[in-house]
Formats: C-alpha cells, structure tokens, sequence
C-alpha cells in the first residue's frame, strides 16, 4: 500500500473505548466505527496504552519485572533485540478486515504508544514522579525509541496512518522542559520513528493542555500531523497559528468532542469548534479529544460505550456539515 497523501477533511478516532478486551468487543468496535462512516478508524485499543506495549516488552526482557501491574527496571539497559511489542491488537483487527473484504476501503490508524510515555510507567529508582522512572534517564527513552522502530516499521506495511502517542509531553513540556531534556531530544526522537514509519503518514498524539514550547517544538519536527484536544481544552487553539501551520507542512487533527465528559455534544456544537480550524490547511482531521477507555455511567461501561458512539455519530454529522460549508 502506498504512503497516505490525504488531501481533504477527514474524521478519525483516537483508539480506546470503555468496553474489555476480547474479540467480540473488538469486532463491536471496528464494526460500529466502519458503520459510523468514520475515514480513518484507529484499531480498537481495549488494553491500557501502556500495558500493551509493556507485557510483550518484559515477556522478552528479564530485566523489567512486573509487579502488581507495576513495571520495574533492573539496571540502566532495556534490551534492543526483541520482536516488535504491543502489536497483536492491529494484527488482529487488519485479520478480521481482510475477512470482511474491506482492508483497502478501511483506512486502518495504527496507535503505538511512545518512548517517552512508555518510560513514564517503568520505575528504575525510589523517589516522586517523572524522576523515579525511565523517562528521567534520555538513553533509557532511546532504547525505548530504538524497540519502537520496530512496531513502526512494521505496522508501516499495512496501516493508512500512525499515531505516536505520547500523553507525558504535555506534562513535561511547560515554559521549560524537564528532567534536563533539550528541544533537539525531542525533535530527534520524533524524527526517528517518522524515519522508521517507511513514508507512512505519521503523526502524534498529546492530549491535555498545549504549552507553546511545546507546540512550537513539534512544529520542527518531520511528523505529518499533530493530534491534540480542543473541545474540553480550548486553549489550546491558540498555541498554533494558521500561518505557523501551513509553513511548517503539518496536518492538524482536531478534538472536538469531549472524551471525558457524559453530555452529548450536538453536531451544531461540534461544527463550531471545527470552524475554528478553516484557516489551518486544506486537510484536516477530526477526532474526539482523546480515547474513550475511561468514560463510564455509575460505573458501566456498556453505557458509556453507548454514549461514545453518539458522539463519534455526531462528529461524523458535523463533518458533513463542515464540508458543505466549504
């Protein structure tokens, strides 16, 4: 399949939803987000972003112990010959589309999640976080990176779209950045696992607030999109300029319907945060906020699985409306 070179307005999803794992939900999800209409469906990320990368990871390497749902380091060294981890979920839904005899229409959004957030959930040290865990060590985010480029590189041959993951950022990444790190770390990172995405339309996902280093640091990388939250974080509007983003080639792909909040937005809501984005491009991508894997009613997750659909199906609504105001 040849790289994605997306011209247009696009709708996507982010990747979990508030249901468990196992194969009938899978086959729920990618079923109701193909019925939905939406362009580019992540596969169904029913795990916890973490934990899917990180068991496959300390199946192979000994050195990273589990405890309690906990990971733990020994040492200062992960090991790099290791086969692509966390991937078994994206294997599993591109089986069942090729089943279905919809692979090529599907548009299939790899979700991998990133160095510096898989960091973020190993402890090499006593002490408060981020500094008791690996994504205060750069090498250590390196090694991560170097694991990763292999599920990239993978994931590559089959999917439309990649997404880097990357929630910890946006903690780390303020006025200054922390735990010693330089906007060049940063940028090298994210460039070398564009690199290992094969010219596949790659990008990152960061949700929560926005600092302008931050954004203008992601503005310098070789990514192809930058997915952020915009309904519940408004602000975070203002951190991107449409000039900013049309010199620096990148792809915006928009939040516009909360992940976190039970009410339902209407379409004519959601349009208006989209409208706020005409200037950014000539493509663009819309998507909840964020993944929907903590959205629950008094604790069930059957209705807030339920209520996740009518947001997707009203986003998808204010998509149609968007482009007929072109």
């Amino acid at each position: 399949m040849a790289g994605l070179k997306p011209e247009g307005v696009y709708t996507s999803t982010i990747g979990s939803f508030p249901l468990d794992d196992s194969d009938a939900n899978r086959r729920r999800c990618i079923e109701d987000l193909l019925t939905l209409g939406i362009d580019f469906p992540a596969y169904p990320q029913l795990l916890d972003m973490g934990k899917q990368f990180l068991v496959d990871l300390a199946k192979q390497d000994d050195r990273i112990a589990t405890e309690g749902g906990r990971y733990r380091l020994r040492g200062r060294e992960i090991r790099q010959d290791v086969a692509p981890p966390g991937l078994e979920p994206f294997f599993w839904t591109l089986r069942y589309l090729e089943e279905k005899g919809v692979k090529e229409k599907a548009g299939l959004k790899a979700a991998v999640t990133g160095p510096f957030t898989l960091a973020s959930y190993i402890e090499i040290e006593a002490g408060a976080f981020p500094s008791n865990t690996a994504v205060s060590d750069l090498e250590l985010v390196n090694q991560l990176a170097r694991v990763l480029f292999k599920s990239c590189e993978t994931v590559s041959k089959d999917a439309s779209m990649i997404s880097i993951d990357e929630p910890v950022l946006g903690m780390l990444v303020g006025s200054k950045i922390a735990l010693g790190y330089s906007e060049k770390d940063i940028v090298d990172i994210y460039n070398n696992l564009a690199k290992s995405c094969r010219g596949r339309f790659v990008g990152t996902h960061i949700c929560g607030r926005i600092s302008p280093r931050l954004a203008k640091t992601l503005l310098k990388t070789d990514l192809n999109f930058l997915s952020h939250e915009f309904y519940d974080t408004r602000e975070n509007v203002d951190v991107y300029s449409p000039k900013e983003v049309r010199q620096s080639g990148k792809v915006l792909s928009a939040g516009c319907v909360s992940s976190r909040n039970l009410a339902l937005e209407s379409p004519e809501e959601i349009l208006a945060v989209m409208l706020k984005f005409r200037e950014y491009g000539d493509t663009l991508f819309f998507t909840p906020d964020c993944g929907f894997r903590n959205l629950a009613v008094n604790g069930s997750k059957e209705k807030g699985y339920e209520i996740s659909l009518k947001k997707l199906k009203n986003m998808v609504r204010a998509t149609e409306k968007f482009k007929a105001a072109e």
